[in-house]
């Protein structure tokens, strides 16, 4: 699994907010979906770990690049116990229309406020071209609402994007992780 490693130095000309740690509890939320209704967090944690895709810029080339990716590999995620859910601070008709071009098979949320990109420490400052826009980051939450793993670009401008295979083999682990530990003994009488 990837270790969490300060992504902004001190010079950092991006305005972000403090990230929660691997190992601390993810902020929870609830979100406008691109396909109509509200996602919550908790309610897809009920039955898989998930995997938070934040990108800055639905129709963006890496952004695209990115979550063609992560549709290419869908069902290797599903099969590893994880639900991904892409997220941007954009309205849903735009996110409905990315789903859309991309024939997305998972869950694309709107953060148009960008409250849940800044309490995940990923929304850019008010200021230029990325001014309220998330960084893009990839963050997985195990079922207690931990987060286990997260990877966040560390320029936001470049080209940059998460190891595939790494957050694939990191739900993997998380997943084996829960079905391997024993169950607490029935204290029920």
């Amino acid at each position: 699994m990837g270790k969490a490693r300060d992504f902004y130095p001190e010079d950092n000309p991006y305005d972000v907010s403090p990230s929660p740690s691997v190992g601390e509890p993810a902020p929870p939320f609830a979100l406008p979906e691109a396909y109509g209704g509200s996602i919550a967090l908790h309610d897809l944690l009920r039955d898989r770990i998930v995997v938070l895709a934040f990108y800055p810029s639905p129709f963006g080339m890496m952004c695209g690049v990115e979550l063609k990716h992560l549709k290419d590999m869908y069902d290797e995620f599903r099969s590893a116990g994880a639900e991904v859910v892409g997220l941007a601070t954009n309205s849903v008709p735009v996110m409905s229309a990315w789903r859309e071009r991309l024939d997305l098979p998972f869950p694309q949320l709107s953060d148009l406020d960008g409250a849940v990109s800044s309490a995940y420490g990923l929304l850019l400052g008010k200021e230029g071209y990325l001014g309220g826009r998330c960084n893009r980051a990839v963050v997985i939450v195990d079922r207690d609402g931990i987060i286990r793993y997260r990877w966040i670009a560390s320029d936001v401008i470049q080209a940059e994007e998460p190891d595939y295979d790494e957050v694939l083999e990191a739900c993997r682990n998380i997943s084996a992780a829960l079905t391997s530990s024993p169950s607490p003994a029935d204290s029920t009488r």
